[in-house]
């Protein structure tokens, strides 16, 4: 639900209950007055009430005086039914009539009561009428309008107090719940954007939300996600730079080192054979050419990573491409006595690539597989054109990779033999290689099967 609807319905909710509130102070007040005017309403005195008070004189006279002061009368009746004598002012003398009254009591114009009583031995009967309109006149006139109305008051203030205090306590519980609606989700986002401001890489939002909170708190643990899995590259990242410096450091230290110590010797005159001067200077001439080579490695590795770099991609035969590497690399695989086994096909692959970049992973591949593998090792190299992509591979069936190596081989500074020897390796050439074919949107894996014991792999997509 979205906070629109959740809102909507909140308001719903709360004029239901608002109305409500408000029908039971009206109803209140109703009752109110109904009360003010029935605590007023006048007993009305019955025929049988004057006959309960035949012996009582004044009691008798009471009760006269009650129904003369609405303007009733009283009628003495014989056994005859004929009036013997009035009590009061009549304002009807249809006796007749008047004994019929109960007929219809709805429509009456009196409200009537009969009662007999014996009088020395003669039977008599009193009949009570007091006529309505009167009596409701009499009524109003005989309350007192100040104290009613002050009841009246009374019972009006306390529906609109009662109404003001149930409406209060009813907005004060739908604010606070949607209040807690949307501040409660809102405190929990501002605690998880807090913790990742600390560096708290680690928080995930767990809450049933509204549909707007649902994104956002999606977002912020997408966000979360990003910046843990961020952080952990970076510390990768700088756990790397440091083993490269450190390798760096390795493969600089024993060529400067010999540098250093020969250039020493020979300018303190300590070496006096000229053959020896001459082999002195010809290590020293090899171990700057090695660093020299070392540091035009890692400043090419430097600038694949600039993000100002861009390939120079054509679109040109791949298959000729590595045809020509084959090529250049074809007097050293038959000096080693390796079999070379070519798998290209003769109609053009045609892709857009860097020939320059792509063609230096292709040669790193093939100058790897021939230095490092003995005589007779059979060497693959595969182009083969698919739906999805370009599949490239170059294999062979000699020494292998040792297996822990293998998952860090992409690494740099990590060769074959793990040894910082002096066979013109820097241990760069697999890394500049993957980068090289990422450039592409490719990838470069590491295989092996039973047949081939290394296979380098190249994926190149079709996009």
């Amino acid at each position: 639900m979205s906070i629109r609807d959740m809102l909507r319905l909140h308001y719903f909710l709360l004029v239901i209950v608002i109305s409500a509130v408000g029908v039971v102070s009206i109803l209140y007040a109703s009752k109110g007055a109904d009360k003010s005017y029935a605590d007023k309403e006048l007993y009305v005195r019955t025929a049988q009430d004057l006959v309960d008070a035949e012996d009582d004189d004044e009691g008798k006279a009471s009760i006269i005086n009650e129904i003369m002061r609405v303007n009733g009368w009283i009628e003495v009746l014989d056994s005859q039914n004929k009036v013997t004598q009035y009590i009061g002012t009549p304002l009807d003398r249809t006796t007749s009539e008047s004994l019929q009254l109960d007929n219809d009591p709805e429509h009456a114009p009196y409200i009537s009561s009969v009662a007999s009583f014996s009088n020395e031995g003669n039977s008599y009967s009193y009949l009570v009428k007091i006529p309505v309109d009167q009596l409701e006149v009499s009524i109003w006139d005989k309350q007192n309008a100040i104290e009613r109305d002050k009841l009246i008051q009374r019972y009006n203030l306390g529906a609109v107090f009662g109404f003001i205090l149930l409406s209060s306590a009813v907005i004060f519980v739908y604010s606070r719940w949607t209040a807690r609606k949307i501040s409660y989700p809102l405190a929990k986002i501002a605690e998880g954007i807090d913790k990742l401001k600390a560096g708290d890489y680690t928080v995930r939002l767990e809450l049933k939300l509204e549909s707007e909170f649902l994104q956002i708190r999606d977002t912020l643990n997408d966000m979360a996600e990003k910046l843990e899995r961020a952080n952990e590259e970076k510390k990768q990242m700088e756990q790397d730079r440091q083993r490269m410096l450190a390798d760096i450091a390795h493969d600089l230290k024993t060529p400067i080192s010999t540098v250093y110590g020969y250039a020493k010797a020979l300018h303190e005159g300590m070496v006096k054979d000229a053959d020896k001067q001459k082999s002195y200077l010809l290590s020293i001439y090899n171990k700057a050419e090695r660093v020299n080579s070392l540091m035009d490695t890692l400043f090419e590795m430097t600038q694949l990573d600039h993000p100002t770099f861009k390939l120079d991609k054509k679109e040109q035969d791949i298959g000729e491409c590595m045809r020509e590497i084959i090529l250049e690399h074809f007097s050293e695989i038959e000096e080693k006595g390796i079999e070379l086994e070519i798998e290209i096909p003769e109609e053009e692959v045609i892709y857009s690539f860097d020939r320059e970049q792509l063609g230096r992973v292709i040669s790193n591949l093939i100058s790897n597989a021939v230095r490092y593998n003995p005589a007779g090792t059979r060497l693959r190299t595969t182009l083969r054109d698919q739906l999805d992509g370009i599949f490239m591979e170059i294999a062979d069936d000699g020494s292998g990779i040792p297996l822990h190596l293998q998952s860090i081989i992409f690494e740099p500074f990590v060769r074959g033999d793990k040894a910082r020897g002096n066979d013109g390796g820097t241990g760069l050439g697999l890394a500049i290689a993957q980068k090289i074919v990422g450039l592409h949107n490719g990838s470069l894996q590491l295989l092996s099967t039973q047949e081939e014991i290394t296979i380098f792999r190249i994926f190149l997509p079709k996009i």
